[in-house]
């Protein structure tokens, strides 16, 4: 399925060589088209493919931010998402409309070390973990069937994240994290940023979120890619 999440996209490019505690919180809106397969039996695989526009229309609630605090090389990251979506489908090979509730929440704690700190650019490894809540409603009309299943999980999450500082005004920020249990997941994230006020940069970005759930009661199959924007918070 396509169509638009509200998230939270772009992490701070913090500056490389400080003493003292930074903190950074970055509110966000993420445009990303969705596409997804669902599988929820006694019912029908379930696709839905929309339109970036389309989905925004269905969309019910979002709200996510990323908080970042570091003290020299060492620091905590955090990234929360939470996303209601109602969408229209079709039964695949045999056309029958359906209809898809989702909901998305994840909530990831994670370290970082900055293991290269040069006057211009540092690269941050990862480590961590990432809460995952999904819950899909599936309903078939035509048959009289439907189906609400709900399933919550973590998972470990390893990455890197590289930053350049193009001036005192100017940097861009690149994250790769990976993370594999039932199923690999990917969370790939490029943003580049421009400082606003003393305290303030705006962010702009491309973010592309991968999840699959696999269960006896579930197959859950989602890409989520698109820009976003941001406004970061320095203290």
């Amino acid at each position: 399925m396509r169509g638009w999440w509200l998230s939270c996209l772009l992490l701070p490019c913090t500056a490389f060589a400080q003493d003292d505690w930074q903190l950074s919180v970055v509110p966000y809106v993420w445009g990303a088209s969705v596409k997804a397969d669902v599988n929820a039996p006694p019912l029908a695989p379930v696709t839905v493919h929309k339109s970036f526009s389309d989905t925004f229309e269905h969309l019910d609630m979002a709200a996510m931010a990323i908080i970042d605090a570091r003290h020299g090389r060492w620091g905590i990251l955090s990234d929360f998402t939470w996303v209601d979506t109602s969408e229209d489908a079709v039964v695949p090979r045999v056309g029958l409309p359906a209809t898809l509730e989702t909901r998305v929440a994840t909530a990831a704690l994670m370290g970082h070390y900055r293991f290269i700190d040069e006057t211009r650019w540092g690269m941050d490894v990862i480590g961590g973990a990432r809460y995952w809540h999904l819950r899909g409603k599936v309903d078939v009309p035509a048959l009289g069937r439907g189906v609400d299943i709900s399933r919550n999980w973590v998972d470990p999450v390893l990455g890197v994240r590289l930053g350049w500082t193009l001036s005192d005004r100017q940097g861009i920020t690149v994250w790769a994290l990976g993370s594999a249990s039932d199923a690999v997941r990917w969370d790939l994230m490029a943003s580049y940023g421009v400082r606003v006020t003393d305290h303030a940069w705006l962010r702009l970005g491309y973010r592309y979120l991968a999840m699959r759930q696999v269960n006896r009661y579930l197959d859950f199959d989602a890409a989520m890619a698109g820009p976003g924007l941001g406004l970061e918070w320095r203290f």
